[in-house]
């Protein structure tokens, strides 16, 4: 993907959409550094508890790109990821596209998925062909260049770190509108980290391919 930007730059990342899943739980435990406490040098240090993320929980879907969130799926329980289901709300997401993205569609959307079974059955990719949606390579096992999971997912569950939700609504409400009052800039740092990302990876294979 890197060659692809060199080539476009900026045009590129602008057609990138991407998509990941996560479990948002009814009780977040609060971060380290979220917790850490200010004191004295002399003081005590603080006593600590082993928190644990509450059995309540959401499968929480995300779709976005460097303007922000274009469409949310919360998996209703007892339903599982299939490709299915998948092929379902990629059509919603199309759906939305073209009320919040139209020009987008025109043209052409770069799709950035990571190798779940859901996303790379064949009837996913028949749906993606079928949706004129192009997608885009991701390595195996790839964490640091998946955008949700470096960037996006744990700023969340930061904001959701200690608090308590009694529903599963309560959950959702509270997702959508941290997204909702989330600024256009955070989502737009993501992609370019990621450029900055791709650049390590191939100095790291090259150092490594040296050795």
């Amino acid at each position: 993907m890197k060659e692809h930007f060199d080539r476009e730059g900026q045009d590129f990342l602008d057609r990138i959409i991407t998509c990941d899943e996560t479990w948002v739980h009814h009780f977040t435990p609060e971060s380290k550094r979220a917790s850490k406490q200010w004191k004295h040098a002399d003081s005590p240090p603080p006593k600590t508890f082993r928190a644990i993320a509450s059995a309540g929980k959401v499968m929480t879907s995300v779709f976005w790109d460097k303007c922000g969130v274009i469409h949310v799926d919360f998996l209703p329980h007892g339903a599982t990821i299939n490709s299915e289901y998948y092929c379902n709300v990629l059509s919603d997401v199309h759906m939305h596209l073209r009320k919040k993205r139209p020009g987008l569609i025109t043209k052409g959307i770069l799709f950035l998925q990571d190798n779940a079974r859901a996303h790379t059955a064949h009837r996913t990719t028949c749906t993606l062909q079928q949706l004129g949606w192009e997608g885009l390579p991701h390595p195996p096992y790839s964490l640091d260049l998946a955008l949700s999971d470096f960037h996006l997912f744990g700023t969340l569950k930061e904001f959701l770190g200690g608090q308590h939700f009694s529903t599963d609504d309560e959950v959702k409400q509270a997702v959508l509108g941290w997204f909702s009052h989330t600024d256009k800039s955070f989502y737009a740092e993501a992609f370019q980290a990621l450029v900055k990302r791709w650049d390590k990876c191939i100095n790291v294979a090259e150092e490594y391919v040296k050795k």
